[in-house]
């Protein structure tokens, strides 16, 4: 079964440090082509993940924190129903 989700903003190219409309939840859709490295930050490195091609995730975070990627990929503020 799929997952139901609310749109909360427009979906953004994600490469630099962005808040993606100061989201709690974000889905991040590598659409690259690559494995692509996802960093999440808030003054400083918190962490970090890899993507593989076409991977799609559901990233938590404060919405004073950022996130990153070396490629671009497609990052959505969402929220679970």
């Amino acid at each position: 079964m799929a997952e139901m989700v609310k749109i909360i903003a427009s979906e953004i190219a994600l490469t630099t440090a962005n808040t993606v409309s100061n989201a709690s939840v974000v889905r991040i859709n590598n659409n690259s082509g690559a494995a692509v490295l996802i960093t999440r930050a808030n003054a400083g490195t918190l962490g970090t993940i890899t993507l593989a091609t076409g991977e799609i995730i559901y990233l938590q975070k404060a919405p004073s924190e950022t996130l990153a990627s070396n490629v671009a990929v497609r990052a959505v503020s969402v929220s679970f129903n």
